[in-house]
């Protein structure tokens, strides 16, 4: 039984996400485990529709089991996102590949930006830390760095934000010593983040009710920037994820950052400079007295003018806005995973979990409750996520309620049953 695993957002899941996992099929996996974040994403974003919803929906495109990303990690840099959605696979011990979407289908010349970018990262980190603090963003000195090193057709690989997360994912697999294969499928359609939609023909695994209303591929930043401006954007998504986001809407349930605007100001104008010092990703290089200073902001917006820079990207602004309001601090996100948390499979998903038992090396169940008390890592995490998701109840249209993470039952789904 050859099992592939992906690590994946599905904000929303879109016809590009179709057309990924129908390569992973084709590409022989017999069953494929997807690692999704979970109300968290990580651009620094709050999901627009909730995380057991998706996790069903992922069992629709073509996913058998699905464990969740916790946000500690599903809300960090691509290093540690990667970081942890690969010790989540490799901890099984019975998945085979990794298969990841990119711009570039090369995975030798994907193996060899990530050799040098190891190189970079360890031999020349005073190089890097230099730049930096002269206010240079760390993405491009890098970037520069892999150009001196190996040249300009390495370093233009670097150039593409999935090409980058790609690097991450080798640069995991090979921290941990996995024994799992990489597998690159290049992106067909629309780039990560184009603002426009292509034209695709349907998958042909998909049933007849889908194939009729599938016609368009694109990025899922367009698709929730349709959303956001009212734009249909029906064909851009299967009729199941259609079903759900129009659902959302109409009960309430669907989220927005903008949600979390009035809460988020909150947060910053109690918070200390040496409090706000401790929070993930700030680093000690006078990012925190910015952030503090700039607590007279008006709105999400505002306070976003006043802190952004070239040398701090605006998903690493919008991701520590985050972490403050969760408490996720910097000694969390250079940890890693202490369980996985298992959001919905099928019956080949309950095949994957029935051969992983006994050999896993790290605890798998539904339960947060149970995995809270594994560990006291287990209990940090589990605490953060159940935080974050009573968060996230507040950017929804319709304000939900606490505890439900710890509480909700998860649903077990077969997709003949849907």
């Amino acid at each position: 039984m050859k099992i592939s695993g992906i690590i994946c957002e599905y904000n929303p899941l879109h016809n590009g996400h179709l057309h990924h996992l129908k390569a992973v099929r084709d590409n022989g996996a017999d069953a494929i485990v997807a690692v999704m974040s979970g109300n968290f994403m990580q651009r620094g974003d709050v999901s627009i529709i909730e995380k057991l919803t998706r996790a069903k929906l992922a069992l629709k495109a073509g996913a058998d089991l699905v464990i969740e990303l916790p946000v500690i990690w599903s809300l960090s840099p691509a290093d540690q996102f990667a970081a942890g959605g690969v010790t989540i696979l490799d901890a099984l011990q019975v998945v085979d590949e990794i298969s990841f979407g990119c711009e570039c289908g090369d995975i030798e010349l994907l193996n060899e930006a990530a050799q040098i970018c190891r190189t970079c990262q360890t031999e020349y980190a005073d190089t890097l830390r230099y730049f930096t603090r002269q206010g240079n963003s760390y993405p491009a000195v890098l970037q520069e760095l892999v150009t001196q090193i190996a040249g300009p057709e390495v370093a233009a690989v670097l150039s593409h934000p999935n090409n980058t997360l790609a690097v991450s994912y080798l640069n995991a697999l090979a921290d941990r010593k996995s024994r799992i294969q990489p597998f690159a499928v290049q992106r067909k359609g629309a780039g990560h983040h184009s603002n426009e939609a292509v034209p695709e023909s349907p998958a042909d695994h998909m049933q007849e009710e889908e194939k009729q209303d599938i016609s368009l591929i694109a990025s899922a930043s367009y698709i929730r920037r349709c959303l956001d401006e009212g734009i249909d954007c029906h064909h851009m998504v299967p009729p199941s994820a259609w079903k759900e986001i129009a659902a959302a809407r109409k009960n309430g349930t669907f989220a927005t950052m903008r949600n979390l605007e009035r809460v988020i100001l909150y947060k910053l104008r109690s918070m200390e400079p040496e409090e706000i010092e401790n929070i993930a990703e700030v680093g000690a290089q006078g990012l925190a007295n910015r952030i503090y200073q700039a607590r007279t902001a008006i709105s999400i917006d505002d306070l976003m003018d006043r802190i952004r820079t070239k040398r701090y990207p605006a998903a690493r602004l919008r991701r520590i806005l985050l972490h403050m309001l969760i408490g996720i601090t910097r000694d969390d996100i250079y940890s890693l995973p202490s369980y996985g948390r298992i959001l919905a499979f099928n019956n080949t998903g309950r095949k994957v979990l029935a051969l992983s038992k006994g050999i896993r090396t790290l605890p798998f169940a539904e339960s947060l409750k149970w995995l809270s008390a594994q560990s006291p890592a287990a209990m940090r995490s589990a605490l953060l996520e159940s935080k974050a998701t009573d968060i996230y109840q507040l950017a929804c249209d319709t304000i939900g309620t606490v505890g439900t993470d710890f509480r909700r039952k998860i649903m077990l789904t077969d997709t003949t049953e849907n």
